[in-house]
């Protein structure tokens, strides 16, 4: 009877292992890309586990941008992308890339587009040609926005109305607010029209005529009651305007009219009557908005989209991302759901058929706006030295055209020593020379520009033990990186206050010593109490005084262009970097499609720029008072 019964428990154990090894088999993973930074969020949220066999694993991507190649290569399946992303999807391989599910509201769930560009009018202005909005008062959502900006610049363009000025100092962006300000009498167009203060307020003291319409015409800038998409109604309606540029579902909500399948609520302007008001279409014909709207352009929404591999099962995958989706919308963790684009106010919605990004994006009239300046436009050709900084300045390029940096980046290579030659001979016209190549013969004949620029914590300082003597501090050996360049001139400079002359080539790290050199940002990880700063003058001070007692000795890369560029040319360089950091930059929302100043490969550091960088700024020849003799001094250079 034993022997029976441990037969019948063997054979049941060997149905339940092959039973499991069936269930184990029958699993469908799915990889999905995410930029590093959200790593942890998608994790946490797609680990819980679901009622159907498919699994969804995260796997991390230097950014959206790397994550476009990891699909593409096979390395991930799919990734959560902006309408932008798609364009540079379908200039990388548009046959191999599919949107299959959108990221839309719950307020207009059947709504092919994330949001129609439109142009408003009075039904009693008679509009009868597009050549009637000349000489017009134009209200706007704003500068560089899509509905109010980008689409109209685009469609006007190609109707022949709108004209960019010929002059080649003029930088795009100039361009572009001349050929408006021409256009049109008067406007409101708020928003900062270059990064550099002086530059905009040059800008909007040159056309001030696309400011008069504004409810604060001096400033010209956010918050403004004319601006936004309901603000450019108003200033239609409420502000005598002539044509307001917004979006279809706020023509509804201001004149409270119904919003998808939804009833129609209080208008959020109850003495505003939709009759007086009509769509002015392509063709110069116009329509009720009380109907359906003739958009210009429509901008799509975001979505996940994968490579051709999993065309053939993606309803299954649809499936598990529902599930995610809507168990992520009652997280605990609000911010870490934002993370993974996870809100309340949104639903998935699941394409039949997925459709290429191209075809996605022409459709929607999209393709055109994003690439309105056109293919011929100038472009700044920034020299790189090495393969690796040609291979990161090609994705830059490609993530800053996506996102209306202008101009345009071009990529020269010019081998290790030749960038510097390349510029002065016009072969090339920008460099970026770190701090310890810029040596008295390199910058000969160049100038900098701008200037990486760094966190204010993140300055480099010495720590000791709070009892650590004087004659400690003067003969002890330092702890420090010496992969880090700036390590490496804040022990220089340190040595250099100790009467201690070394030069790179000489100076050692050794571990474990009383004297460290770190970045005050990793001062929280330290135990206060016990820990000291080290000042130039050799006094030692609490960690809180970082900013006053370091010994920060960095010259930062500089955005170095020939003596000889001036005026406009030098501006558009300038604003082009500016924009770049901008978007791109630590701590900026784009710093999670292109992190321009993060490590761009495993091992590979400082690329192009420095990887702690913030951002740039306008160049002052110096940083917390270095200055450059001194600094090639230490450096032996």
């Amino acid at each position: 009877m034993g022997l029976l019964r441990n037969v019948i428990l063997l054979v049941a154990s060997v149905i339940a292992i092959a039973t499991g090894q069936q269930q184990e088999t029958q699993r469908e993973t799915f990889k999905l890309c995410v930029p590093h930074q959200i790593m942890d969020a998608c994790k946490a949220l797609m680990a819980k586990p679901d009622a159907t066999t498919v699994q969804v694993q995260c796997v991390a991507g230097r950014d959206r941008m790397e994550c476009l190649e990891k699909v593409n290569t096979r390395q991930a399946d799919f990734v959560a992308v902006d309408p932008e992303d798609m364009y540079v999807a379908y200039h990388m391989a548009n046959q191999d890339f599919s949107v299959f599910t959108e990221f839309r509201t719950v307020e207009e769930p059947k709504a092919e587009f994330r949001y129609e560009g439109i142009v408003l009018v009075r039904k009693s202005d008679n509009f009868r040609s597009m050549a009637d909005l000349k000489g017009k008062k134009s209200c706007h959502t704003g500068y560089g926005r899509n509905v109010g900006y980008k689409i109209p610049i685009t469609k006007l363009k190609k109707l022949g109305l709108f004209k960019l000025a010929d002059d080649p100092e003029l930088s795009p962006l100039e361009k572009e607010l001349k050929g408006l300000s021409e256009l049109f009498g008067s406007s409101c167009l708020v928003g900062k029209y270059s990064p550099n203060d002086e530059v905009n307020r040059l800008l909007k003291k040159r056309y001030s005529n696309l400011c008069a319409l504004c409810e604060r015409p001096d400033i010209c800038d956010y918050p403004d009651k004319y601006s936004g998409y309901d603000g450019s109604i108003r200033c239609l309606v409420e502000n005598n305007g002539d044509v307001a540029f917004t979006k279809v579902i706020y023509v509804n909500k201001y004149f409270g009219l119904p919003v998808g399948d939804g009833p129609a609520k209080p208008a959020l302007n109850p003495a505003a009557r939709a009759n007086d008001f009509v769509y002015l279409c392509e063709n110069g014909t116009t329509r009720p908005i009380t109907g359906p709207a003739c958009s210009w352009a429509q901008r799509p929404w975001q979505a996940y989209m994968g490579n051709g591999d999993i065309n053939s099962r993606f309803q299954r995958l649809q499936k598990r991302l529902q599930q995610f989706y809507e168990d992520a919308k009652n997280s605990a963790n609000a911010a870490e759901a934002a993370k993974m684009w996870v809100d309340r106010k949104n639903v998935l919605v699941d394409r039949e058929v997925p459709v290429l990004p191209g075809d996605h994006l022409n459709r929607a009239q999209y393709k055109d706006v994003i690439e309105r300046d056109g293919p011929f436009e100038y472009k700044i050709k920034l020299c790189v030295s090495s393969e690796l900084e040609q291979e990161k300045c090609d994705v830059m390029s490609r993530a800053a055209s996506s996102r209306d940096v202008r101009p345009e980046i071009a990529c020269v290579l010019k081998g290790k020593n030749g960038c510097v030659d390349a510029v002065r001979r016009g072969e090339a016209d920008v460099v970026v020379l770190k701090g310890e190549h810029q040596t008295e013969p390199n910058v000969h004949g160049l100038k900098p520009i701008l200037f990486e620029k760094y966190d204010d914590d993140d300055v480099m300082v010495a720590i000791v033990d709070k009892e650590t003597t004087r004659d400690q501090l003067l003969k002890a050996p330092l702890d420090f990186d010496v992969s880090d360049q700036r390590a490496v001139s804040a022990a220089l400079f340190l040595n250099d206050k100790r009467q201690r002359k070394d030069c790179p080539n000489k100076l050692a790290s050794t571990p474990n010593s009383p004297i460290k050199i770190i970045s005050a940002q990793d001062l929280t990880r330290l135990g206060s109490d016990q820990v000291r700063l080290v000042c130039p003058n050799l006094q030692l001070e609490p960690i809180a005084n970082f900013a006053s007692c370091n010994i920060d000795y960095t010259l930062p890369a500089g955005i170095y262009v020939r003596k000889t560029v001036t005026g406009q040319i030098e501006d558009n360089i300038a604003h082009a970097f500016v924009a770049l950091s901008d978007k791109f930059g630590h701590g900026a929302n784009g710093e999670v499609v292109f992190d321009m100043f993060g490590e761009f490969k495993p091992g590979s550091k400082n690329v192009l720029f420095h990887d702690r960088a913030a951002r740039f700024g306008v160049a002052d020849n110096k940083v917390g008072g270095v200055e450059p003799g001194n600094y090639r001094r230490l450096m032996c250079l």
